[in-house]
């Protein structure tokens, strides 16, 4: 509770800094812009956080409805790489897909929950690589049964994580290293919602990282 109104609170606070600086008399307009971009930036990240917790409630509460349907496997993962595409770019990073047929064609699925985990695990790839590469690979492992598991396996050339603070990854709020969540941003929120919206389909998010 404490972690979260710390992240609520930062926000917030900055947006009411920016208004009361904007309601100076005779203010620049080079500096009109400045602070309106900064409630901007900030609005937008106090909507992302809300929308996070929110999620996570819902979750934690089992009020999640999940919409399962038949899918194109292909379109889900243009969708993603449509989002995580020109980050990537924007840091001079190379974002690749590696298919390892042979693969269905369509998959049964929450398409809108796939790309909200597959985005995020993306997107936190490309946040925490500096240069290189961020990799997806594509599989299907057959069930004994004759269902088949769709796999997404992301690697990339970033900084890594101590195998022993791995299972922190996955809870709410907690960060693995305070001055890289400083210098690269975020609330800790993604990954525990990605790992529980992933036990909702059906699946699992497993780490493994070498320093």
């Amino acid at each position: 509770l404490a972690n979260m109104s710390h992240e609520i609170r930062t926000p917030l606070t900055a947006i009411l800094g920016f208004s009361d600086l904007l309601a100076s008399p005779n203010l620049p307009y080079q500096e009109q812009r400045e602070f309106l971009a900064g409630i901007r930036r900030n609005g937008k990240a106090l909507l992302e956080l809300i929308s996070d917790i929110l999620d996570l409630s819902r979750i934690e509460a089992d009020r999640l409805t999940l919409e399962k349907v038949d899918y194109p496997l292909q379109q889900a993962i243009d969708d993603v790489l449509s989002v995580v595409q020109v980050r990537a770019e924007q840091k001079g990073l190379a974002l690749e897909v590696d298919y390892a047929f042979p693969l269905p064609e369509t998959i049964h699925t929450d398409p809108l929950r796939l790309r909200q985990v597959l985005t995020n695990l993306l997107g936190n790839a490309v946040k925490f690589t500096e240069r290189g590469a961020v990799r997806m690979t594509v599989g299907c492992t057959r069930e004994t049964d004759g269902s088949g598991r769709m796999q997404f396996a992301i690697s990339d050339t970033g900084i890594s994580i101590p195998a022993d603070k791995i299972g922190e990854l996955f809870e709410p709020f907690m960060q693995v290293d305070g001055s890289a969540t400083r210098r690269y941003g975020g609330t800790g929120l993604g990954l525990a919602i990605s790992r529980r919206l992933a036990k909702a389909l059906g699946g699992d998010v497993e780490v493994t990282s070498q320093l």
